[in-house]
């Protein structure tokens, strides 16, 4: 049980929903080898997506199976590195994907390389037009800078973009991340920006 996803007394809805999907799958007997393995099925299909809750809450158990473990990491890089890469973040669904498994590359021992992929994907959401979507970065791209500021950095120019933004919310999440990539080899050109 993890008191971060508690939603109204409720574990994790979106792992519980997945587990209880893939359990009527595999446990069952009623469907055929090739329903597990087409990964499709139109009655979960969300905006084009293939069982979005299905996904999350995949992704949050290999965040559970992979934090502290450096062997579980190296295995699952790569369906990670996949999913960042292949998932549509145009559509509310992709984008809720995308943010799990950001939140998966972080928590796990993972290579550099992943990491920056994860920072990466956190740029593209800084531009978005949905505000939501581009707070959330912000507010995960804030828990980065500690462990990667140099990734962090390579976005500085669009996070202080969002410092113009008309919603407030934004605007101070903004400022509050680029005081936080101040250092003494950008404080001039943050100051000018």
């Amino acid at each position: 049980y993890n008191a971060e996803y508690d939603t109204n007394g409720l574990a994790d809805p979106f792992l519980q929903i997945g587990a209880l999907r893939l359990l009527r799958l595999v446990g069952k007997g009623d469907t055929d080898s090739t329903d597990i393995m087409s990964g499709y099925n139109a009655e979960y299909d969300t905006n084009g997506l293939a069982d979005p809750f299905l996904q999350i809450g995949a992704l949050r158990l290999l965040r559970l199976v992979g934090k502290g473990d450096t062997d579980s990491t190296d295995i699952m890089s790569d369906i990670l590195a996949q999913v960042v890469t292949n998932t549509d973040s145009s559509k509310i669904p992709g984008s809720a994907i995308l943010y799990e498994c950001v939140q998966t590359m972080m928590a796990i021992e993972a290579i550099d390389g992943l990491r920056v992929l994860a920072v990466n994907s956190l740029g593209r959401f800084l531009s978005n037009r949905d505000n939501n979507i581009r707070y959330v970065a912000l507010n995960m791209l804030a828990k980065v800078v500690p462990v990667d500021t140099q990734a962090v950095q390579r976005h500085r120019s669009t996070i202080v973009e969002c410092v113009k933004e008309s919603d407030i919310s934004i605007r101070r999440r903004a400022l509050e991340l680029v005081c936080a990539l101040v250092n003494e080899s950008n404080v001039k050109t943050l100051i000018k920006e």
